[in-house]
């Protein structure tokens, strides 16, 4: 019978600016289980009221000591049993949730688009109204749409310890802002138990994020857990209803284009058993190719293509 999990943040259950290397998993799930997982973002000395600060993210600043050349804390690694490499673990989300009553933007020197242009780090604090569902920084509204920045799996053991800022194979910090309540991602096993793990919670953010950051914020998400063998699959995609979302990674942004636009032509292929061509020719003609982010070293390309265009053999 499936089982329902809770993960909370804490000094023993958050990685702190990596992923892989040698893990002891947080917790253990079977397929078909769910789990709801918190994380945190933030510093107990941003500038705002005090009882706005949780009591984990004082604690793991406290006490953790050991970190990665990242920035991010990430809530688990969850050993899923029965994952193995080559498998695909599908990965649906369910309701996301700002934890917190504020986020915050980052943007400073040597980050970001512009990289030489600020001269000095700034942060503004964004402040949630009380239901939550929109950020206020001056004279801007901004309509909350939450979800993890990152959402991975465990790199091969042989990699070793890999910061958390730079996506790839495993997912990681791919800031999609697609990845919202209702997809289904499609992450590629590449380690025993897959070693799930998220956080870099965003409460928005536009396509790019292009000074470094989103809405950093803190959230709770829930996340049921199906596994898939002996697929082969080697890059994440996702789907959401008729929405297939296919992705690209790579330092050359030209680059991580064609590799989101031929990752869309073999879903095509492969699912609607379209031709190359004919797939490449859809991808043209009813495909969205949209920037994911510019500022982890290894830039995104998402593609977004609604199927219900696609009429069934014989209709």
């Amino acid at each position: 019978m499936a089982k329902e999990h809770v993960l909370d943040p804490s000094p023993q259950t958050v990685h702190w600016g990596y992923i892989g290397g040698p893990q002891r998993p947080a917790l253990t799930v079977d397929p078909g289980d769910s789990l709801t997982l918190r994380s945190v973002s933030g510093d107990p000395a941003d500038p705002v009221p005090e009882d706005w600060i949780s009591e984990p993210l004082k604690t793991i600043h406290a006490e953790v000591r050991d970190k990665g050349p990242g920035v991010h804390i990430l809530t688990g690694p969850v050993w899923v049993n029965g994952a193995e490499p080559g498998d695909t673990l599908a990965v649906t989300i369910g309701p996301i949730r700002p934890t917190a009553p504020y986020g915050f933007n980052y943007m400073g020197p040597t980050s970001g688009l512009f990289r030489e242009e600020p001269e000095v780090a700034e942060t503004a604090v964004i402040a949630y109204d009380e239901e939550r569902q929109n950020g206020f920084l001056g004279r801007i509204k901004v309509p909350l749409r939450p979800f993890f920045g990152i959402v991975g799996v465990a790199p091969p053991e042989s990699w070793g310890r890999i910061s958390s800022v730079i996506p790839g194979r495993y997912g990681g910090n791919m800031d999609n802002k697609e990845l919202i309540e209702g997809t289904t991602l499609y992450l590629p096993v590449l380690r025993d138990g897959a070693l799930f793990y998220a956080g870099d919670g965003h409460g928005a953010q536009g396509d790019g994020e292009v000074n470094v950051t989103a809405i950093e914020t803190s959230l709770e998400g829930r996340f049921e857990f199906g596994l898939i063998k002996g697929t082969g699959q080697r890059w994440p995609y996702a789907k959401r209803g008729s929405l297939l979302i296919s992705m690209g990674f790579d330092e050359d942004l030209t680059a991580a284009l064609k590799d989101s636009v031929r990752q869309m032509m073999e879903l095509l292929e492969d699912g609607y058993g379209f031709s190359a061509m004919e797939a490449y020719r859809v991808c043209s003609l009813a495909a969205d190719f949209r920037i994911t982010q510019v500022v982890n070293g290894v830039k995104g390309v998402h593609g977004m293509l609604d199927t219900s265009v696609i009429a069934e053999e014989g209709a």
